[in-house]
């Protein structure tokens, strides 16, 4: 029975884990555009930043991709910008197919693994498996607000909590609470 009760909590745990503690600084990240010029996640500074980390191969960060432009659209006008990174190992190649089938209205691009486990702070032995897709909300100052994974339930109505995360950012001194 207490093997049980350990396995659960353990479970429990994982699931709610994300990478880093909230708020923190949002570190600097270049991520690579294909044929156009790098891009830094700093040069958004003055904007809220919905950054999403993907798999251009995977379903579920297709669905997000689609979501995300509709929410782009809607909220591009209040300061908000919609970044999207695909770290999986054959992003490089697999990058102008996604921008071709899903044309996203937002920056994209790619990054390896190992820089997005840098970027959030993961590390495998702590921290578990990756679930994709991931998110992290940005403030204006460049602190990271918000931090979801794949695993915690976040993406199970993306649309409806992405859009709650952003206006929760956008009320006045907002993006200042923990």
């Amino acid at each position: 029975m207490r093997t049980i009760a350990l396995i659960v909590t353990a479970t429990l745990t994982a699931l709610s884990a994300t990478a880093g503690p909230v708020p923190r600084p949002s570190p600097e990240l270049i991520f690579q555009r294909g044929s156009g010029p790098p891009m830094k996640l700093s040069q958004f500074r003055g904007k809220i930043v919905a950054l999403t980390f993907v798999h251009t191969t995977c379903n579920h960060c297709q669905f997000l991709t689609r979501t995300l432009k509709t929410i782009q659209k809607d909220y591009a006008a209040r300061n908000v910008q919609v970044v999207e990174v695909a770290f999986e190992p054959d992003a490089a190649v697999n990058y102008p197919m996604f921008l071709k089938a899903l044309e996203p209205t937002f920056p994209t691009g790619y990054v390896t693994d190992p820089e997005v486990k840098k970027y959030w702070k993961w590390n495998d032995q702590t921290d578990g498996l990756m679930m994709i897709p991931y998110m992290v909300f940005i403030d204006a100052g460049g602190t990271i607000r918000g931090d979801f994974n794949g695993k915690d339930g976040f993406f199970t109505n993306a649309d409806t909590r992405v859009r709650a995360e952003l206006d929760k950012m956008l009320k006045p001194g907002g993006s200042k609470k923990k």
